[in-house]
């Protein structure tokens, strides 16, 4: 009769019983311990993985090559399965006498007495070291970005659901997640090369290692949109200080190939707090970083209430932008700017509107959330080429000579180079030069962090012949090499200093020191808000060179506007009308 398995073993094991304690010996660590797991028995491939003696391994517990690695709850689901007499399996980290970790395949089988009772285990491991580094290994690059040496976005997310259940732990304890991206990085990009954009984007990982406690984490989410988890870094640098270095760290110019290239950001702050789920904690943290750029940018904002609710009003005006867009409801409007030398409109500034299915016809304040959108934008430069082309046929069809026409550019408007070159092969198109354009960029885009590729744009521009406005001055205050450094041929005084110059010896004082500071440096003087009679004596008494507003015209549709410059505008008459909104 053929042997059973069971009594085909005991025979080699009575048979060859040398032979199969050199096979034990040589593949598997062994040890045996009695009930109360005090090591009774090792071999000699225990004691060579773990560096101890077996005089010092003898009479002790395993906890004498405990790592730390685990934690209790994992040895208790070990300990209750072996003393319920079931077999336990798993990986487990130990470490050796000389403090070096190794990883064992572990098997723990009760040994029963005669009587069926548990008196010892038995545990045979094998090593796994290398094996379990690989998944390390791998683990750590499927978090890892390869580029920065950051976590990725799959490292972030994991990060910051361990911050959450860190904070729910101490609640106590600070934490924040701070979430900004590169303002002028696709320029780099676009001029020097993905090199010179994969060079900025390197030196800016270290810059934020360097900033940051090593125990909190630095990430780079993907393209040039980072974000920092911070607590212990707070220990040695309060938070107020540690936004300013981080807005300092994003502004330093990076060397590449030779050449100085900037970029700016913007950060959005939220605390991470126990209660709420990682997936909350990133659209907050978005929130505030929309409401730094929307507050003209290189600067940190926290989340609160408020902004959660602007947010939601954010996205819904999107989304009515983006129904606008293709059901053509933006319109260009236009308004008169008389020179006060000559009499005569020789300008007239571009102003967006929207005709809103509920809310009626907006002016570009009520939706300046749609500028902000980088899609949105892109999707409605086509548009206003097409009306720009449209206006221009039908100015150029019914007058002999077409005033200047003025052009907000905001950030992003100045920033998108194919915007513009779209815009200056229209205008060539239809016969015109660059010369009868103004572009208007306001002080507090300028303020905002002045990039060295949004410069270089400037002076692009102005080499193109474009005419540049500064718009808003003495908004912002900025420092006067601005006026030196950046070929501006005219600035605009901004309308919230025109406000009661009747009554006010201050008000006119303020006007009238911008006015000689801007024509000291040979440029024009335009002030924008103009509803009075009396408000454009006194302008032009001051020596301003031009003015704008309802006291002149309202903004108005194209067709309308061939009226008002076909004629003479006189010098008094309109009377008071409500300032635009």
């Amino acid at each position: 009769m053929p042997f059973k398995h069971d009594d085909r073993l005991r025979a080699l094991t009575h048979k060859d019983s040398d032979f199969w304690a050199d096979v034990v010996d040589n593949v598997l660590i062994v040890a045996i311990t009695d009930v109360r797991g005090i090591i009774t028995y090792v071999n000699d491939r225990f004691c060579e993985i773990s560096r101890y003696s077996r005089e010092e391994l003898l009479g002790a517990t395993h906890r004498i090559v405990n790592s730390g690695y685990h934690d209790a709850a994992f040895f208790r689901q070990m300990y209750r399965t072996i003393r319920a007499g079931g077999i336990w399996r798993g990986n487990i980290c130990n470490r050796a006498k000389d403090g070096t970790l190794y990883w064992v395949g572990t098997t723990i089988m009760p040994k029963h007495n005669a009587l069926g009772a548990i008196e010892g285990y038995v545990a045979t491991r094998f090593e796994i070291t290398e094996l379990m580094n690989v998944r390390d290994r791998l683990k750590s690059l499927a978090a890892t970005d390869p580029l920065t040496g950051l976590f990725n976005r799959g490292g972030f997310n994991s990060v910051l659901q361990a911050a959450v259940e860190r904070k729910a732990q101490d609640i106590a304890r600070d934490a924040f997640l701070m979430m900004f991206d590169l303002d002028g990085f696709k320029q780099i990009n676009d001029i020097h090369g993905h090199h010179a954009g994969d060079v900025v984007l390197k030196v800016m990982a270290r810059r934020l290692l360097d900033l940051i406690h090593p125990e909190d984490a630095a990430c780079r989410l993907g393209g040039d949109e980072f974000a920092l988890i911070i607590s212990h870094t707070l220990d040695r640098m309060p938070l107020p200080a540690l936004l300013e270095r981080l807005l300092s760290v994003l502004e330093t110019p990076v060397e590449v190939g030779g050449t100085m290239v900037s970029v700016s950001g913007s950060v959005g702050v939220t605390p991470i707090a126990a209660l709420e789920c990682a997936e909350t904690l990133q659209k907050s943290a978005d929130v505030a970083l929309y409401a730094a750029k929307r507050a003209g940018g290189n600067q940190a904002r926290m989340f609160d209430i408020a902004l959660h609710q602007q947010s939601i009003e954010r996205a819904q005006i999107l989304a009515d932008a983006r129904r606008g867009v293709e059901e053509d409801q933006f319109e260009l409007y236009y308004q008169p700017i008389l020179n006060l030398r000559t009499g005569q409109c020789d300008q007239m500034e571009a102003l967006l509107r929207w005709h809103h299915p509920q809310r009626g016809l907006l002016a570009a304040d009520s939706f300046r959330d749609v500028f902000l959108d980088a899609a949105l934008a892109r999707m409605m430069s086509p548009q206003l080429v097409r009306v720009f082309r449209d206006d221009m046929r039908l100015w150029a069809s019914n007058l002999d000579a077409c005033p200047s026409l003025a052009i907000n550019l905001s950030r992003l408007d100045l920033l998108n180079v194919s915007f513009q070159n779209e815009l200056e092969i229209e205008i060539r198109r239809q016969g015109g030069k660059a010369a009868n354009y103004v572009l208007e960029i306001s002080e507090s885009v300028l303020s905002a962090g002045r990039s060295d590729r949004m410069l270089e744009r400037l002076h692009e521009l102005a080499a193109q012949g474009f005419q540049l406005a500064l718009d808003d001055f003495g908004q912002a205050m900025l420092p006067l090499e601005i006026l030196r450094s950046i070929p501006f041929s005219m600035v605009k005084i901004s309308r919230t200093l025109v406000a009661g110059i009747e009554h006010s010896q201050q008000a006119r004082a303020v006007i009238a020191h911008l006015c000689g500071l801007a024509h000291a440096y040979g440029l024009d003087v335009t002030v924008g808000g103009v509803e009075r009679e009396e408000q454009m004596a006194i302008l032009r008494e001051i020596g301003v060179d031009r003015i704008q507003g309802f006291y002149i015209s309202a903004p108005i549709s194209a067709g309308n506007l061939l009226v008002v410059l076909e004629k003479h505008i006189p010098d008094t008459g309109q009377g008071e009308i409500p300032q635009d909104a």
